[in-house]
């Protein structure tokens, strides 16, 4: 029998290594949000390729609501997020020094480092693990610790560079599966909330999440409150704004004229999830709420500017982005760009949205679908 390619690649990386011998495995992705949406497949590769491990999760505690109630998981680790600053503070070290005990007394076989920097770094060698492996990108001291599985030419959406390290593993990843779960309880406190504001989950409604990680990436609120005037009075199809930016939410809502619901601060992850979860479609730059649409196999109209779409687009859906990035500069990047104002999002027109809107729901002159 042929031995396969990715069996004599492990090998030679890892000399001595037996996958039926690992039995405890750490995950390393700290954040942000939208970063561990993207891991979350290799959690289910993993644990339905090798039901024998037991496999963790480590992550910053603010995105634990991410990885809880995920079936592959036998344990979810946090930490506080890491600070330069906070270390002056006895208490901020004492806390991290004990959790990084913590994990170390786990005694790990195996820690795979999908984040590939030096926070990281520092687990998986404190983590005392055997072995430790990481998707191809690493940085800052990342490669001083953690061997890097060789990049694939195929694997460009960063779904597939992280699925390739379970590829290397052994694992099917001829299928991405995003565990995240929504429960009854949050998914009818999203219903209510909704319905408080105007809005019938068991009709079509859009969702709206004018702000991201980086100016940069923000389409403007201006053109997201004309959206929502546009989408109402074409199609009587109403809105929910979700975002944590109260400032964007109220710049949205000083601009629109149309009725919408504005659910800015009013769900955490996993209720945000099922505001998600109901909506028709929901229109947004590059964050982390398309890429949890994405998890949940809802449409997603995603507005990118200078980032790579085939990248970091919602995954599956590189057929809804509408990206102005061929406007972009050849020293543009996703936090830097070389024009006084930025041109790639204000190419996008509200126009540009509405039609791509309508060829996703088919939506005429009343929200019937």
């Amino acid at each position: 029998m042929k031995v396969p390619e990715s069996s004599i690649d492990l090998a030679l990386l890892l000399p001595g290594f037996d996958i039926s011998q690992i039995h405890r495995v750490l995950i390393v992705k700290l954040s942000a949000m939208g970063d561990i949406l993207h891991a979350l497949p290799v959690s289910a590769a993993i644990g339905n390729a090798f039901p024998h491990i037991e496999l963790s999760w480590v992550c910053e505690d603010i995105f634990e609501p991410l990885l809880s109630g995920n079936p592959f998981l036998s344990n979810i680790i946090t930490l506080p997020k890491l600070k330069v600053k906070a270390l002056k503070s006895s208490s901020y070290r004492s806390d991290y020094l004990r959790r990084l005990n913590e994990i170390r007394s786990c005694k790990f076989d195996l820690v795979i480092d999908l984040q590939g920097l030096t926070k990281s770094a520092i687990i998986a060698y404190v983590s005392g693990a055997k072995y430790k492996i990481g998707y191809h990108w690493l940085r800052e001291a990342a490669p001083l610790v953690v061997k890097a599985i060789p990049k694939r030419s195929e694997s460009v959406h960063v779904v597939d560079q992280y699925l390739d390290v379970a590829r290397f593993l052994g694992a099917d990843v001829s299928k991405a599966v995003f565990p995240f779960v929504i429960s009854d309880a949050e998914s009818e406190y999203a219903s209510s909330l909704l319905k408080s504001r105007g809005v019938d989950s068991e009709k079509a409604f859009v969702v709206i999440n004018p702000a991201a990680g980086h100016p940069l990436k923000e389409w403007g609120c201006d053109k997201y409150a004309a959206l929502i005037d546009s989408l109402w009075s074409d199609f009587q199809l109403p809105s929910a704004l979700v975002t944590a930016d109260f400032a964007a939410a109220a710049a949205v809502e000083q601009r629109t004229h149309a009725p919408f619901a504005n659910l800015a601060g009013k769900t955490n992850l996993k209720q945000l999830g099922a505001v998600l979860q109901m909506s028709s479609v929901q229109i947004c730059g590059d964050t982390g709420s398309a890429h949890m649409s994405a998890a949940l196999n809802r449409p997603v109209v995603s507005l990118i500017g200078p980032t790579d779409p085939d990248r970091a687009c919602p995954f599956s859906q590189r057929v809804n982005v509408i990206s102005g990035r061929s406007q972009c500069g050849k020293r543009c990047s996703w936090h830097h760009c070389e024009y006084a104002q930025p041109k790639c999002l204000s190419e996008i027109k509200v126009d540009n949205v509405v039609q791509k809107v309508n060829g996703i729901l088919g939506v005429s002159q009343s929200a019937t679908i």
